[in-house]
C-alpha cells in the first residue's frame, strides 16, 4: 500500500530551473564563459558544490568556489524575489493528496537557498518532513537522502512514490528502491534513467495514479506509459 509521496524541489515543486540558469549564465558571463545548452542537464539535480566544481573544471574558471557561490547566490536571490513560483499543477496535486499520504521534500539545494525559497512560498507548510542539502552525508545521486526521508516518514521503499525530474535525482530515487515517477521538462526524456512512470505534467498525477503501483513489485515493473501511468 502506498503510504508516502516524496518530492524533489527544483523543477518539481517550484519552477526554479530557469531561474537558476539565468543566475548562472549571468555569473559565468563575468568570466567569459557561455555554458552550452547541452551541458545544463549535467548540472541539474546535483549539489551546489558539485555544480561549481564541475563548472570550474569544465570551463577553466579560476575563481574559488566560495567566490562563485557568493556571487551566484546574490544573483539567484534577486531573481527569486521577483519570479519564484510553484510548478503548474503542484498546488492542485497537493490538495488531492494532503492527509492521504505522508509527504516529504528532498532536495540537494543548500539550506540558505532553500530557506529563501521556503520563506517566499511557505514551503515548510506543505510537507511533514524536509531534507535539504547538507543534512545528509551524501547528496544525490546517492540514495541516502531518500532513505533518510523514508526513515523519518516511517515507510518502506515499496510504500513510497518519489517524483523527480533530474538525472541525479532519478538515480537516487531508483537506488533507494522506491516507486519512481520522472517528470519531463528539465532533462530530455531520452537521457533519463528508466523510471517506473514518465509524465509530462504534475496534472497527470493523482491518488488513483499512485494507487496503481500497489498491483506490482517495484523491482519487476517496466516503464509505464507517460499519459496513463501504471497499468
Amino acid at each position: 500500500m502506498i503510504e508516502a509521496v516524496i518530492f524533489d524541489l527544483d523543477g518539481v515543486v517550484v519552477d526554479s530551473e530557469p531561474l537558476y540558469q539565468q543566475a548562472e549564465e549571468r555569473l559565468f558571463r563575468e568570466y567569459g564563459v557561455r555554458i552550452p545548452e547541452e551541458d545544463w542537464p549535467l548540472f541539474r539535480g546535483g549539489s551546489e558544490q558539485r555544480f561549481y566544481e564541475l563548472a570550474r573544471t569544465r570551463y577553466g574558471v579560476t575563481a574559488s568556489i566560495a567566490q562563485l557561490r557568493r556571487k551566484g547566490r546574490q544573483y539567484l536571490f534577486s531573481i527569486f524575489d521577483s519570479s519564484l513560483d510553484f510548478m503548474a499543477g503542484f498546488l492542485e496535486l497537493h490538495r488531492q493528496i494532503e492527509g492521504r499520504y505522508r509527504l516529504g521534500l528532498v532536495t540537494s539545494t543548500p539550506g540558505a537557498v532553500y530557506n529563501r525559497m521556503a520563506d517566499r512560498l511557505g514551503l515548510n507548510g506543505y510537507f511533514q518532513e524536509v531534507i535539504h542539502g547538507g543534512m545528509t552525508a551524501h547528496s544525490k545521486p546517492h540514495p541516502e537522502p531518500y532513505l533518510v526521508m523514508m526513515g523519518r516518514l516511517k515507510v518502506e521503499p515499496e510504500q513510497t512514490v518519489i517524483v523527480e525530474d533530474s538525472i541525479y535525482g532519478l538515480r537516487a530515487a531508483l537506488a533507494a528502491g522506491a516507486w519512481t515517477v520522472a517528470l519531463t521538462g528539465s532533462v530530455p526524456e531520452e537521457d533519463m534513467p528508466p523510471a517506473h512512470a514518465v509524465v509530462s505534467s504534475l496534472t497527470i498525477l493523482s491518488p488513483e495514479f499512485f494507487e496503481r503501483f500497489e498491483m506490482h513489485a517495484p523491482g519487476a515493473v517496466p516503464k509505464f506509459a507517460a499519459t496513463s501511468g501504471p497499468p
